[in-house]
């Protein structure tokens, strides 16, 4: 396959996500002003507690990929047991983990969370509802993965938003027309939700047909399991890594000052949709390459990467303050404008190592990124607990960059990253340092925010270009169709 098609199967990804971004932030206020802050607290730890479970896929969808994007040239058969061994190992397990989601559930309600009388009755209507759901949404991981591994992201990005969107919008219609109690909102959330799996599962079925006799083989299993146990391993310990930072402020400086920092990591966070559509749709080609043409693969998303994603952060690094001045307060910006502008210059490392993250696990090392991944715990806590004590919200910061930081070094290193490319790449770093000390030194308005941003965007696409053949191809494709849609004068 050519590149282009990364490039589309890169708008696909970048796409869904945006636009259920943007369906979130319409309906999550009419949601929460019919319903009741006490109403969606619950249903936020319900969801919660939903996506925890979401280990119990042990890395089953994320190693079905990789074995399916290597057997693409491989018989039905072969396929179609490794396909129904997945989803049936995915199901079985979701079936014994609801059971313990609703325990889990029902005792986190009673016990450790205050819940106003009235509500009780709803949430134990609710939660059963909930833990039926854990075996799809789990099969739903699997299935998503086999059609990734044929590189259908246009599919599966449709499918996925008009599931997430109609799950979003469902409550809410049936919060206004019917009632805005749990024992409604909640299961209507569920059928919705459920509703996306199966129009998923439909097409898995319609495309990995037909579906001949087959036998499921308990050495491919066992290869599954032991893949995805270093998986599971990674998504266990990176949610610790990434919000160990905040109890740690919350124990040296003061819970208050946990939320000038969590706005700034929330928003940081959130851009990074442009480094894990990329990644998404490159891990099944990865998988399937020879290792020399991974290899090169894996250099040039890289460094197309690198430029873009700069060109993105650049300009954020000047527009956090105002913001953040716009959406909350000027108060609150004058601290979290600096924590923001220094964490979008470590959400930009952190976006580099999405590549060779991918990399390593699409070759088979899934357990190189989980003992990176513990090996990065201990010295975090430490340089973390360090520069926040002495440092405060700046300190934990500084050492949230440092630990991303010492990520992608360890994963370009194990990628066997060339030194052309990562010098390359020392281009839009100092770039965005030097903008992280121009909107820390130099007080500007925020008219003048908006100048320094825009140029800060155009040296660094204009140096994308110069540096970049794919953005450098890119971008004469762009100006071509421009031109030619204007035609002669």
């Amino acid at each position: 396959m050519k590149t282009r098609s990364i490039s589309v199967n890169f708008l696909a990804n970048a796409t869904g996500t945006l636009v259920t971004i943007a369906v979130s932030i319409l309906t999550v206020p009419i949601f929460v002003h019919r319903i009741g802050e006490a109403r969606y607290g619950v249903l936020s730890i319900v969801w919660l507690l939903l996506g925890y479970f979401g280990f119990l896929d042990l890395g089953l969808s994320r190693a079905s990929t990789n074995a399916l994007a290597r057997l693409q040239a491989s018989s039905t058969s072969d396929r179609t047991s490794l396909i129904v061994a997945s989803l049936l190992a995915n199901l079985v397990i979701g079936c014994a983990g609801a059971v313990a989601l609703y325990l889990a559930g029902m005792a986190l309600m009673t016990w450790f969370i205050t819940v106003p009388e009235a509500i009780k009755p709803e949430i134990a209507f609710a939660l059963p509802w909930v833990a039926a759901f854990l075996p799809l949404a789990l099969v739903s991981g699997v299935a998503v993965g086999i059609l990734e591994a044929s590189e259908r992201f246009t599919a599966v990005n449709a499918l996925q938003t008009f599931g997430a969107v109609l799950g979003q919008v469902a409550p809410v219609v049936a919060a206004i027309l019917i009632s805005p109690t749990l024992d409604v909102v909640v299961p209507i959330a569920v059928i919705a939700r459920a509703a996306g799996v199966l129009l998923i599962l439909a097409f898995v079925v319609l495309k990995e047909g037909p579906w001949g006799s087959f036998v499921v083989q308990a050495e491919a299993l066992v290869g599954l399991f032991k893949y995805g146990g270093w998986v599971t391993v990674s998504s266990l310990v990176s949610p610790l890594l990434q919000s160990i930072d905040q109890f740690v402020i919350g124990s040296t400086l003061g819970v208050s000052a946990v939320t000038y920092y969590a706005i700034p990591m929330s928003l940081v966070t959130r851009s990074q949709f442009f480094a894990v559509a990329l990644s998404r749709a490159l891990f099944p080609r990865l998988s399937r390459l020879e290792a020399a043409e991974a290899q090169r693969v894996f250099e040039k998303a890289t460094l197309t990467l690198g430029f873009s994603y700069a060109v993105i952060c650049g300009p954020a690094i000047f527009l956090a303050k105002p913001f953040i001045a716009l959406w909350i307060s000027p108060a609150f910006a004058d601290t979290a404008g600096p924590i923001a502008a220094l964490l979008m210059l470590g959400a930009w490392i952190n976006g580099l190592a999405f590549v060779p993250f991918s990399l390593l696990q699409a070759r088979g090392r899934p357990d190189l990124t989980a003992k990176f991944h513990l090996l990065e715990v201990l010295p975090f806590l430490l340089i973390l607990w360090f520069l926040t004590s002495h440092f405060g919200l700046i300190g934990a910061a500084l050492a949230w960059v440092f630990r991303v930081a010492l990520d992608a070094a360890l994963l370009m290193w194990a990628a066997k990253a060339k030194w052309p490319t990562l010098l390359t790449l020392g281009i839009p770093a100092a770039c965005l340092v030097a903008c992280c000390f121009c909107a820390w030194i130099i007080p500007v308005s925020n008219i003048l925010s908006l100048v320094w941003s825009v140029a800060a965007g155009t040296v660094l696409a204009i140096i994308g270009i110069v540096s970049d053949p794919v953005l450098r191809r890119t971008g004469g494709r762009t100006l071509g169709h421009l031109f030619s849609r204007r035609g002669p004068a």
